[in-house]
């Protein structure tokens, strides 16, 4: 180095820099003795096997000659396969401490598809998650090591189980609940608390679908573009439900409970954080005539249902359904369209119980004190209006019964049950009201007989009972179609009908309140001339009603 004019200080110097250099060189392939160090991913460390080159660490050229127990992986993973979504331990074990680096195909480790184990020790456990797909396998491979050997573990492999998959929730705790809730892919909504989530997988589709609520749940593929479990056509409809633990696929031809379902191979039905999963896979082509086809890009009907209970039951309001894309996993909401039986129905019954029964009861309530009135003036208007909304709703009746035969909604929801209550109740007023015939009224000065306050109570009370739910109910019907998503303009009619008959008998017992002869009462009853016709002679103003109800 003199030689080149170096002065002996500085070649000291760079000297001491080389051999400083040197052993950071010699340290860092130290350091890579420990596979944690390693960034090698699953298909990175299928070129380590058993003698192959190493190279990566001073001292160690070569992989250990032989696999075994010299490094070995061990996962708790049923023979039948594991279930989407669920934790499993895969554990990596040694003869003699050694580092560790566990890889998969698929799933995660705490969020990446590597975990390590950075001390030396002779066991690992490591916590692997199973994928979301309802298809494919996994294959863990590791590595063994340290300054002075490493080892490579011979590959496991596990496939996905047939299902059904259960997961308990008893032990869930709060956060993990949350924690599960929140990393839950949901999807779109394709209704009311209600998630689809897809993927395309070749010419198949996984399918996952999330309710509300802890019971049962269903999604079905029809045809056309109507809300129908027949199908939008009526040719059928494709539905997988799941319910008691167990996805089954049915073929569903009229409106009555599904039957005869077969079990889908691989699909899961679980519970996450007090919400029902179902999960799937389906091929995109209808391989039977019983089969309904997927069509990614195009838009197409899915319908879906949920119930309160773990085993298959009358959904109630809990259906609807979207124009799904499978290929953009967007959905259109869709409103059910109002049949001409379900308009009729609506219609008659606004009319009967929402304004002529009301108005009917009103009058023979409001007007009998009337100043100058004609006598049995009240009666007339009652008998009238309560015959005429008593025809009514025997119409109206009748299209529900029509509705119900076709749309197998039967006789179960609060709306169904209140309304034929009501319609026995207002039917049976007329019959009852013969019975006035048999209860003398009392001439004035006497005390009306034991049976004519019993009739009175029995025809007022059941009237009054009758009335006021038929009004409610009305109201019930309006909601109703909201929530089952019919179209506006039945709503609007439903609700303009309904109004405009319990607004005016409102505001009319109202003002009748604040002044008896009000402009509507005297008007309906009032006389100028205080005569009595013969056909009214019979009437006293003081007669309770004798028709239908007061």
């Amino acid at each position: 180095f003199q030689r080149f004019g170096c002065e002996p200080a500085v070649v000291g110097e760079m000297a001491a820099m080389g051999i400083h250099a040197m052993w950071v060189a010699i340290l860092c392939r130290v350091a890579l003795a420990h596979p944690s160090s390693m960034t090698c991913n699953y298909d990175c460390m299928a070129q380590y096997t058993p003698g192959s080159t190493f190279g990566l660490m001073y001292g160690v050229p070569t992989i250990g000659a032989t696999s075994g127990d010299t490094c070995k992986i061990t996962t708790d993973i049923p023979q039948d396969g594991y279930a989407p979504d669920v934790s499993y331990t895969v554990t990596v074990t040694s003869l003699v401490p050694l580092a560790q680096k566990v890889t998969a195909s698929s799933g995660l480790f705490s969020g990446s598809t590597s975990s390590n184990a950075g001390t030396k020790e002779t066991s690992h456990s490591h916590t692997w998650t199973a994928p979301s797909s309802l298809s494919g396998s996994v294959s863990f491979r590791a590595l063994c090591g340290d300054s002075q050997e490493m080892w490579y573990a011979t590959e496991v492999s596990a496939n996905i189980g047939t299902g059904p998959f259960t997961t308990a929730t008893t032990s869930t705790t709060e956060s993990t609940a949350a924690a599960d809730a929140e990393t839950l892919p949901l999807g779109v909504e394709i209704g009311p608390s209600v998630h689809l989530f897809s993927e395309l997988q070749g010419s198949s589709v996984d399918v996952q679908v999330t309710g509300s609520t802890a019971g049962w749940l269903g999604i079905g593929f029809s045809l056309g573009s109507t809300v129908s479990m027949t199908g939008g056509t009526g040719g059928g409809c494709d539905a997988f439900i799941c319910s008691d633990g167990e996805v089954k696929r049915y073929w569903i031809t009229s409106y009555s409970q599904p039957s005869g379902g077969v079990s889908v191979p691989g699909a899961s039905c679980s519970v996450l954080s007090g919400r029902t999963v179902m999960r799937f896979q389906r091929t995109l082509a209808a391989r039977t005539s019983t089969e309904i086809h997927v069509t990614p890009g195009t838009e197409q009907m899915v319908i879906w249902a949920f119930g309160s209970s773990a085993a298959l039951s009358y959904h109630q309001a809990n259906r609807g359904g979207s124009m799904v894309d499978f290929a953009t996993l967007e959905a259109t909401g869709v409103s059910k369209e109002v049949s001409a039986v379900l308009y009729l129905h609506l219609i008659f019954m606004a009319i009967s119980w929402g304004t002529l029964l009301p108005w009917g009861v009103a009058i023979a309530n409001r007007t009998r004190s009337v100043s100058n009135a004609r006598p049995g003036a009240w009666f007339q208007w009652h008998k009238k209006l309560q015959m005429l909304g008593w025809l009514v709703q025997l119409v109206g009746f009748a299209m529900a019964v029509w509705h119900v035969q076709e749309n197998g909604t039967h006789f179960s929801g609060p709306h169904q049950i209140i309304g034929l209550v009501v319609v026995i109740l207002g039917t049976s007023q007329p019959f009852n009201a013969l019975l006035r015939k048999s209860c003398a009224h009392p001439h004035p000065g006497e005390k009306p007989t034991m049976g004519r306050v019993v009739w009175e109570l029995l025809h007022k009370g059941v009237g009054y009972i009758a009335t006021v739910l038929g009004v409610l109910n009305c109201w019930v019907g309006v909601i109703l179609l909201v929530r089952f998503g019919y179209s506006i303009a039945a709503v609007v009619v439903a609700a303009c009908l309904s109004g405009l008959g319990t607004l005016s008998v409102l505001l009319y017992v109202i003002l009748s309140v604040i002044n008896k002869d009000n402009c509507i009462s005297t008007t309906l009853v009032a006389s100028k001339h205080a005569e009595k016709s013969k056909d009214d002679s019979s009437q006293d103003s003081s007669d309770p009603v004798t028709a239908y109800s007061a």
